[in-house]
């Protein structure tokens, strides 16, 4: 590597981490300053509060890097052309492609470093602050095996799937569950709601619980059976609700392209949105790259005015990559386009908008 590829990289690093700090800083403040109602209403120590915002700090650091690495290569460049080192650099023989490359590379290593993350560290954490908020802040619990869990769902065996608005893992309770059973043809034989259920000897009880049965059009057959207590023996476990892998938020692409290979056989709704979120996993890390192609060529502009021109349109450009990324997912979700195409479209439309800026910049 030349000295001058070192000089590039070192002054991006510099200005790339202490717009890390600053963005973390300024997100751990609002959504503080959110969150002060509930931490003062229940009296959350301050060990506690850190605490989760040290597991929910690889969920906010794949959400910071994007912007970060655009403002650093904005800046970087923006400081070369005002100390008319780009000009130097040019008289010496150094090409603005070679200029730009080092950053190009940069932004490359930090796609796939946040992509390991994502895969890695972000399930766990986030599924572990999630769990400190709603347990030991919001509902006061003392011990974290006291947490209790929002929304769970579960695709469980023999075409089972189960929702519960929450779950308490110590007590192995679930309140306000609905349990339905599918039919081969993705058709619902049964469905069960009740108050409350609990796992207790290998048996799952549930109280205040409705059954209805119903026809192959989704139509209930005869009258509902209610029972205050009602034992079924199923082949699902409490258990399954913790795994990581049970609940869509907290996996990794891993986990989720296994998970979506056991639901053959379900709601084809559910498998494409499933899908989405897969390739959406995979494609969201590379948003660096994009906004480093876009921001970089705009940057190094020698013209009056041009670094805040730049500046500007890279935002612009930005703000319609991510407009365009979310249309995308939604048309994804709706059927609309391939779960593939919905969750690369942006990355990659942009990405040859970029190399396009470069190839004229050149």
């Amino acid at each position: 590597m030349r000295i001058v590829e070192r000089y590039l990289i070192r002054n991006f690093l510099w200005a790339f981490l202490y717009c890390l700090m600053l963005f973390l800083v300024l997100f751990v403040i609002i959504d503080g300053f959110n969150r002060l109602d509930d931490f003062i209403r229940h009296a959350a120590s301050f060990e506690i509060i850190l605490t989760y915002y040290y597991y929910l700090f690889p969920s906010i650091l794949v959400q910071i890097v994007p912007i970060s690495a655009l403002v650093s290569i904005l800046f970087g460049l923006g400081m070369l052309n005002k100390h008319n080192e780009i000009v130097v650099l040019n008289t010496s023989g150094i090409s603005a492609f070679h200029i730009l490359s080092p950053y190009i590379f940069i932004g490359i290593l930090i796609s796939f470093a946040i992509f390991l993350i994502n895969e890695t560290a972000v399930p766990q954490y986030t599924m572990t602050s999630s769990a400190i908020m709603d347990g030991l802040i919001l509902k006061g619990k003392k011990n974290f095996d006291e947490r209790a869990l929002k929304n769970v769902t579960l695709y469980g065996q023999e075409k089972r799937i189960f929702f519960a608005r929450e779950f308490e893992v110590a007590t192995q309770t679930f309140y306000d569950i609905i349990v339905i059973e599918d039919k081969q043809g993705q058709t619902v034989k049964s469905k069960l709601t009740a108050k409350k259920a609990q796992y207790e000897n290998n048996l799952w009880v549930f109280y205040d619980a409705m059954k209805y049965e119903m026809n192959p059009r989704g139509d209930v057959v005869g009258a509902p059976v209610f029972s205050a207590r009602l034992e079924l023996r199923l082949p699902d476990r409490p258990e399954d609700f913790i795994n990581e892998a049970s609940q869509v938020e907290f996996m990794n692409a891993k986990r989720l392209k296994a998970y979506i290979h056991n639901l053959k056989g379900s709601s084809q709704k559910l498998i494409r949105k499933l899908w989405v979120d897969f390739h959406r996993r995979i494609a969201f890390p590379f948003s660096s790259l994009v906004v480093i192609l876009i921001g970089a060529p705009l940057a190094i502009r020698r013209e009056r005015g041009s670094v805040m021109r730049g500046l500007g349109t890279s935002f612009i450009i930005v703000l319609l990559y991510y407009g365009i990324d979310s249309i995308c997912l939604a048309l994804g979700r709706g059927g609309f386009i391939a779960p593939f195409l919905s969750a690369w479209c942006g990355n990659l439309f942009f990405g040859l908008v970029g190399l396009y800026l470069i190839f004229k910049t050149t």
